[in-house]
């Protein structure tokens, strides 16, 4: 499903934006479903999959060597981003409280400020479950 969205929007959409024919486009059907398997797992979130495609639109080369080289993996190590989720529960002393008291829409707040604190990189998901344990909820 990943790589048919993937060809439905980014890559048909580039094939016609560019004058091209799929089959001439510089990145093949073994690159998209590459870079599908990338999101699936965890290695990149949506974001950096979108500039991944970008990239390898533009090189020809393989997603999974650019997200090393771009620096465009995502961050699921649980001690790394629980301190991201720290600070920005530290920082964030409101929206601590509000979800504390049962306000479920102030956990998007933690986890935007968590996101922007890992410029993206943090796996949101973990984000996620990271605040909603330290916060008791």
């Amino acid at each position: 499903k990943a790589v048919a969205n993937w060809v439905q929007s980014d890559f048909l959409a580039r094939v016609k934006a560019e004058r091209t024919t799929p089959d001439k486009a510089p990145v093949t059907s073994v690159m998209l479903a590459e870079l599908a398997g990338l999101v699936s797992s965890g290695k990149v979130s949506g974001k950096a999959a979108k500039d991944l495609f970008a990239k390898a639109w533009e090189t020809g080369r393989n997603p999974g060597t650019l997200v090393a080289e771009l620096g465009l993996a995502q961050v699921s190590d649980e001690s790394s981003v629980s301190v991201w989720v720290d600070e920005a529960i530290a920082e964030n002393a409101k929206a601590a409280a509000d979800v504390r008291a049962g306000k479920e829409a102030a956990v998007g707040a933690l986890v935007g400020a968590v996101m922007k604190r890992s410029r993206g990189k943090a796996n949101p998901a973990l984000v996620n479950k990271l605040i909603k344990e330290k916060l008791a909820v």
